[in-house]
């Protein structure tokens, strides 16, 4: 059995030896065609950029932070500050201020490569030490350097780079921060590799021939992942610089596999529906007839059975009138991944009888390697999977779940960068409660910091009542609050799209959300049940600092952008134990 190179370096000159002139990289130019780089090329710019780097005095152990957009430039500076012995830290282009000073704060970057002077400026560097390095896409201010010229070879000016070990720090991310300040975690050349030979063992059927996708921000580790490991396999990366592109590239890309987040699955559900209200109504009744058929299908292939003999005979038939649906996500996938928070199971099941297999992945940041994905062979909707080989787990007394293994972050970089080593043989406490089941499926049951008491003393796991409330088809983002409280709040935003949203203080439509939030809330015991809901039209962003950038809710920052009228809401319901909910508008 051939010994696979323990160095992300390493990997990329053996795929650039075994498959030289197989697509690795394909990026959309303007004109709309798709530019495509093989391996060995890939190879030759990342030796390149990588001996430009030490010509700009970069060492081995020094930190790279990469501001680009999501292209194989990122890439590119990537895989070079690695070749130099360079630790590659990654910054949300669209991440709250405050965050990226804090991660620089604390990285101290030797260097930054950011796409233009508006953006390094932005980052507040214009009283940086002397030595950082400063690397910009388009014209350079006076001292910066062009990234177009750390491209271009200088063969009389090449240098030994010195190569860097397994064991030797690949990167530091930072926590998405979704309950305060991102915190830095460090991870080792072994350790990413770790993962990447865990996903291949998973998914044997993603090697060479496959077409993923990159849209994601490679400052999360989250996508990173999914592009080493296509390196290891093979497989080709179609990047997508503006997600709001996504759907309309993915039937000319046809992906083999697709990864994403719950957000993405939502929406995608929503724009279908959206088209299918617009079609004619044979059409229409058509269309929801073979989608109901396919469910049923479904949730018998699921449950191990056969399902009714009139289904079976109908379902080649609802299949080829679900055909141009599919088609959405292109006609060569095989399987869908969602990961990074709970993706609702009636999502799944609606996705399931249409053709699509969405399988949910879970890991936490601490631990580089997928702590449990559910595969195509083994899954079970509702659950986050088996844990992958290498990981143990196990349940703390108050039902936490535990991890320990060698993706777990032990290092400790300096006295300002420390990464906690308590748990490097014990288990490192995941931060959300779960079970496992007598076959080994993992499952989630709420975030430890998200679950909160009422003042009754009621234990509420939001994440579910969000799930019910997201149903609704106006409704972008759903936050249930309440911790010390006497019942839970519902904070819907609206989708700036839907009608609802240019009429959400009209009498008619108060009416309405108070009918539609009590009808998705009356399978709820009474403790659970929101009594209120703030509904606005403001959008939850990134930017914003509400969202952290893999689109997590940022709740202490809700509750404090919309302390008023959550407070508002409360004293209108203040006396009140039955009756239609109150609704508070953010008008």
């Amino acid at each position: 059995m051939t010994i696979q190179p323990q160095t992300l370096p390493a990997r990329l000159s053996a795929r650039a030896r075994d498959t030289p002139e197989s697509p690795a990289y394909l990026f959309r130019a303007a004109n709309g065609s798709w530019q495509e780089t093989p391996w060995r090329r890939v190879a030759e710019i990342v030796s390149t950029l990588a001996t430009a780097l030490c010509r700009l005095g970069l060492k081995p152990g020094d930190r790279i932070a990469i501001m680009l957009p999501t292209s194989p430039e990122w890439e590119y500076c990537h895989l070079a500050a690695l070749a130099c012995g360079a630790i590659a830290i990654g910054l949300d282009m669209h991440d709250a201020p405050q965050n990226l000073q804090h991660i620089l704060d604390i990285a101290r970057p030797r260097a930054v490569i950011a796409p233009d002077n508006e953006k390094i400026r932005a980052l507040l560097l214009h009283d940086h030490p002397a030595d950082i390095r400063i690397v910009v896409g388009g014209t350079p201010d006076s001292g910066n350097h062009a990234l177009s010229g750390l491209f271009e070879s200088h063969p009389s000016q090449n240098m030994q780079l010195r190569a860097p070990g397994p064991d030797d720090t690949a990167t530091i991310i930072f926590s998405s921060g979704s309950t305060g300040a991102p915190k830095a975690i460090a991870y080792t050349h072994h350790q990413l590799l770790l993962a990447c030979d865990a996903l291949a063992r998973h998914f044997p059927g993603i090697r060479q021939e496959a077409r993923l996708v990159c849209w994601l921000p490679l400052s999360n580790l989250f996508q990173r992942i999914l592009n080493m490991y296509a390196l290891c396999c093979g497989a080709s990366t179609f990047f997508i610089d503006k997600p709001d592109q996504v759907m309309h590239l993915l039937p000319e890309i046809r992906p083999t596999l697709f990864v994403g987040v719950p957000r993405f699955y939502e929406k995608l559900y929503a724009g279908i529906i959206t088209e299918l209200d617009r079609k004619p109504p044979v059409i229409r009744a058509i269309a929801r007839a073979a989608w109901n058929i396919g469910q049923r299908v479904a949730a018998a292939q699921r449950a191990g059975c056969r399902a009714g003999p009139l289904d079976r005979l109908l379902a080649p038939v609802a299949r080829r009138a679900l055909a141009r649906v599919r088609l959405l996500m292109g006609p060569e996938l095989q399987f869908m991944i969602s990961g990074s928070a709970p993706l609702p199971l009636w999502l799944m099941e609606r996705f399931h009888g249409l053709g699509w297999l969405v399988l949910e992945a879970y890991g936490v940041s601490e631990n580089v390697i997928p702590i449990a994905i559910n595969t195509p062979d083994a899954y079970r909707f509702g659950s986050v999977g088996r844990p992958l080989r290498g990981t143990e787990l196990c349940i703390a007394e108050d039902g936490e779940l535990l991890v320990r293994g060698d993706g777990v972050s032990s290092k400790s970089l300096d006295p300002l960068l420390t990464v906690d080593t308590r748990h490097l043989h014990q288990y490192l406490p995941t931060g959300d409660y779960a079970r496992i089941d007598e076959d080994g499926f993992v499952w989630l049951e709420g975030r430890k910091s998200e679950v909160f008491k009422t003042s009754t003393g009621r234990r509420v796991a939001p994440a579910p009542i969000e799930a019910e409330l997201k149903k609704l088809p106006y409704v972008e983002h759903a936050v249930v609050l309440g911790r010390n409280r006497p019942f839970p709040l519902a904070l819907l935003t609206i989708s700036p799209q839907h009608p609802v949203a240019g009429r959400i203080t009209h009498a008619d439509t108060i009416k309405q959300l108070r009918a539609d939030l009590a009808r998705h809330s009356a399978h709820l015991p009474d403790f659970l049940r929101p009594r209120a809901a703030v509904v606005t039209t403001h959008t939850l962003s990134v930017a914003g600092g509400e969202l952290t950038s893999n689109l997590k809710l940022r709740r202490s920052a809700i509750e404090n952008r919309f302390a008023a009228q959550i407070e508002s809401a409360y004293l209108a319901s203040s006396g009140r134990r039955t009756g239609d909910p109150i609704i508070v508008t953010d008008l």
